[in-house]
């Protein structure tokens, strides 16, 4: 696997950690709502699961156009959080 990721597939999986971070919100305001959900937060939540899931295709597509294996994705994304927060850390864009 080679060192650097190319950047379509880093921006994907990039995409996809921030969609899953969107999930989770949905979930906790949902158990904080307790049987009080407001449309619009079931609203949102069903179209962030559905852009997470699209976008889920896209990678295993991309991924395996570039050699990479669906598989892999947990540890990918580890690094791409890891490389962004660096980026950050030290005043990246």
């Amino acid at each position: 696997m080679p060192e650097q990721l190319p950047k379509e597939i880093f921006n994907l999986i990039s995409d996809r950690a921030v969609a899953i971070k969107g999930v989770e919100a949905y979930a906790k305001a949902i158990l904080f709502c307790a049987g009080k959900i407001p449309a619009y937060i079931l609203e949102d939540l069903l179209e962030s699961a559905n852009s997470f899931n699209n976008s889920a295709k896209s990678i295993e597509l991309e991924l395996s156009s570039n050699g990479y294996a669906f598989d892999q994705l947990e540890r990918l994304t580890d690094m791409v959080v890891a490389a962004e927060k660096e980026k950050y850390h030290i005043g990246g864009e």
